[in-house]
């Protein structure tokens, strides 16, 4: 089988769970014996423009450096160009799926299979809250955003199938696209066991992070970006451990609100224990999850999946959630009483103190490890997407 994959990103080339989906995926399709590519824009224009990695062909199209409009225009023609050079007249059959609908323009006219992993339009309204804007760019966000939506919807209408990762999505995709008559299948995220599982010496593990033995970790992995509710988890955090002093809160990843979240922390005078770790490589998230004691998903909106979740109880590390998007769908048939409502930080706070108080036991990592074992494997989407081939591959005749 051939496929041929347009996604915004390609792990770990750029970081983010969306484009680690379409790198699990296609390396696992290569390693089942097909021919794999994926076009996607090269971040700072940092690679080679083609390479083979994994057994996946990477054709990496310019990164345009103007305007987000031009950098959308131009990279759109380019993977054009990329395209027409590996779907031609008379190609063997080929899946063309897409991860993302900024490039609807490239894969106009050829049925390509949607992965639709979030709101795009919706995301980015999100996003702009954390930025400092002018009153130009204020005035400009609602159309921007329009213009955004209604080119995810062009997409979707395209598609002759849409996969989304979650029964959250599936509901919520009539309600952002009512338009949209596509056939939708849900195709959950998985987890690369080889790397994400519990450590063999967890006390060795945490002393490599500098926990003390009476430290209580609550960790998130999450983009610093409004919709994740960090700064509603700091506060929480502040009200929760106030006869908790041994309690620590660390936050790994980047975005826009790190000035905002960094200004809260000093606020609350929680320097000492709330800390905000950056971007953390690949290699030492495994470690990380397993350290903590439990990780927190405070998601306020718009969560399509969260790989951050599955790859938590991977390690054995439990998840209180936000009921938010696919959080309960995730974490609730572990332990429903890891969920909490999503708008109110006073129930998030309650959770926290009732734990660090033992008072809300949580599930035990061996069980949390063997959930995830049984429930996200990434051979299932996999699966799906060679279905899929039989379905809607172009060019030739489907075998």
């Amino acid at each position: 089988m051939r496929f041929v994959f347009l996604t915004l990103g390609y792990h770990p080339d750029l970081d983010g769970g969306g484009y680690r989906y379409a790198t699990e995926v296609a390396e696992r399709l290569a390693a089942r014996g097909h021919e794999v590519h994926a076009v996607y824009p090269n971040p700072k224009n940092a690679f080679a423009e083609e390479e083979t990695r994994q057994g996946v062909h990477l054709h990496r199209v310019r990164d345009g450096t103007g305007s987000f409009f031009t950098n959308w225009r131009s990279e759109n023609a380019a993977a054009r160009v990329v395209l027409d050079r590996l779907l031609p007249s008379g190609h063997a059959p080929t899946l063309l799926a897409t991860h993302q609908a900024y490039f609807e323009a490239a894969a106009r006219g050829r049925p390509a299979v949607f992965m639709f992993q979030g709101a795009w339009g919706l995301e980015y309204a999100f996003s702009q809250q954390s930025k400092p804007r002018g009153l130009l760019r204020r005035l400009l966000d609602p159309w921007i955003t329009r213009q955004l939506h209604r080119t995810e919807g062009r997409a979707l209408a395209a598609a002759p199938e849409i996969f989304v990762a979650s029964n959250y999505t599936r509901q919520r995709l009539p309600v952002w696209h009512p338009a949209v008559r596509s056939p939708v299948r849900v195709v959950s995220g998985g987890v690369n066991f080889s790397q994400f599982r519990p450590p063999t010496d967890r006390a060795a593990t945490r002393a490599r992070w500098k926990l003390g033995n009476a430290e209580f970790l609550f960790l998130t992995v999450r983009r610093l970006d409004p919709r994740m509710g960090l700064a509603t988890l700091i506060t929480a955090f502040d009200r929760a451990t106030a006869q908790h002093p041994n309690a620590r809160l660390w936050l790994a990843g980047r975005g826009p609100q790190q000035a905002e979240l960094e200004a809260l922390i000093e606020r609350l005078n929680l320097g000492g224990r709330v800390r905000l770790l950056g971007f953390v490589p690949e290699a030492d998230l495994a470690s990380l999850y397993g350290s903590a004691d439990l990780t927190l998903m405070p998601s306020l909106d718009l969560e399509g999946f969260g790989l951050a979740t599955v790859e938590s109880l991977a390690c054995g590390t439990p998840v209180l959630a936000s009921d938010a998007g696919a959080n309960p769908e995730l974490v609730g048939p572990l332990d429903v009483s890891l969920i909490y409502p999503a708008t109110d930080s006073h129930a998030l706070a309650d959770r926290l103190e009732r734990i660090l108080g033992g008072r809300l036991p949580l599930p035990p990592r061996d069980r949390c490890a063997a959930y995830a074992q049984s429930e996200f494997r990434w051979d299932r989407p996999v699966t799906a997407f060679e279905d899929a081939f039989h379905r809607h591959a172009i060019g030739g005749r489907t075998p």
